[in-house]
């Protein structure tokens, strides 16, 4: 069942309903997506990858409060920027899916999404399939001359029963990938960010909402500056931003 099917129910009087969501292949999107031809200058694509198991509501709801920031951020440094959403939970428990949005260039369409996002189980087991999530993530349509940038969001573990967060954190630099990560403490989610030019935040299942926000403003800002940083040292290269400006150890 798509995103937009199971959520017109719950939609509000007068509100737009959310952009096409599917979970099939890149095939399926690329008769969605915008026209290329509308971007213009320095770009960039971004792509949320979030936890929507039942302890994420409130990280969800502080996206949603502050993902204009990302946009107004965006804009400040004339960056042209698109917005896609992809959601997980445990692809183990019966029922949880892994599904996307569309990009799109409308910060409403986002929040509209974001409200209306599918919800998973996540089942009473530890780890999510956040994993299988970037691996969709990689698989959508972004402008071949934008800057590609991931933010993962969860407060779980990765199940590694059948993708590996080495090959992944691998598979993104290969992408010239500019990741972002909330989440545990685990080793391979602040080396996913670190090894890609991005930050690690440190999330919970017991993180307070105002810390929440306060994170989420921080990372709108940090993700619109080395995108930036990657056009004006890397000449929109993530690879040559990196090599001419390695992560800190």
């Amino acid at each position: 069942m798509s995103w937009l099917k199971r959520l017109n129910i719950f939609a509000r009087p007068g509100e737009p309903p959310p952009p096409k969501i599917t979970s099939g292949h890149v095939d399926d999107l690329e008769i969605r997506r915008e026209s290329l031809g509308t971007a213009t200058g320095r770009g960039v694509d971004l792509v949320f990858v979030i936890d929507t198991t039942g302890s994420m509501s409130d990280k969800i709801e502080g996206l949603l409060e502050t993902c204009s920031r990302f946009a107004d951020d965006f804009n400040a440094l004339h960056l042209n920027h698109r917005i896609a959403i992809v959601s997980f939970g445990d692809l183990r428990v019966p029922g949880d899916k892994i599904q996307n949005t569309a990009f799109t260039s409308q910060v409403e369409v986002t929040k509209q999404s974001l409200r209306h996002i599918p919800r998973n189980s996540g089942g009473g087991n530890e780890g999510e399939s956040s994993l299988e999530a970037l691996a969709r993530a990689l698989s959508l349509p972004f402008r071949p001359d934008a800057v590609k940038t991931i933010v993962l969001i969860t407060d779980e573990p990765a199940d590694q029963h059948h993708l590996h967060a080495g090959d992944l954190i691998g598979r993104l630099t290969e992408r010239e990938m500019l990741v972002f990560v909330a989440s545990p403490p685990h080793d391979y989610f602040k080396q996913m960010a670190q090894r890609n030019g991005g930050k690690w935040y440190k999330i919970s299942a017991q993180t307070r909402f105002n810390d929440l926000l306060n994170l989420f403003r921080d990372l709108a800002r940090k993700v619109s500056q080395v995108v930036f940083d990657v056009y004006q040292v890397g000449d929109g290269s993530v690879a040559n931003y990196l090599r001419l400006k390695p992560p800190e150890k």
